[in-house]
């Protein structure tokens, strides 16, 4: 039975690079480069593309749990209440919001009320990295793909 997987996964593997080389699509499609973040946003029509939040500096004791709002409702994580992150790590977020919306990254306090790291506007027609900054010193970047 694991070699009929590992059979049907070689395919499936052979298949898609196959389908690459024929239609001069690049590697960085395969491997989550700048053409993958845009057939990203193009996937999400006149929405934005949320791509990966990169935690620059924490703001409590070297780790963070951390989520995202846009307009006021929890968009990530999908599976969980927060992401636990240390400086330096990136998440990916992969998530579709409409464009000028209102994004602020929460930080989860057990026995204090969440701190509000950071609030930004999306800019809707341009594709560029946002900052989260300075809330209980915390500094955060995602990017954001039009």
């Amino acid at each position: 039975m694991r070699t009929w997987r590992k059979l049907s996964k070689l395919a499936a593997v052979t298949t898609l690079a196959g389908g690459l080389a024929f239609t001069g699509a690049s590697a960085a499609v395969a491997d989550g480069g700048p053409a993958h973040e845009k057939s990203a946003a193009l996937a999400c029509g006149g929405n934005v593309f949320l791509d990966g939040i990169r935690a620059l500096a924490t703001s409590e004791n070297g780790r963070d749990e951390v989520y995202l709002e846009a307009d006021g409702a929890k968009i990530w994580p999908a599976g969980g209440s927060y992401v636990s992150m240390t400086a330096g790590q990136r998440v990916e977020v992969d998530k579709c919001v409409r464009p000028q919306a209102a994004l602020r990254l929460i930080e989860v306090d057990d026995l204090d009320p969440n701190d509000v790291i950071g609030r930004v506007i999306l800019q809707g027609d341009v594709t560029r990295d946002y900052e989260f900054c300075c809330g209980d010193g915390g500094r955060y970047r995602i990017g954001a793909v039009r």
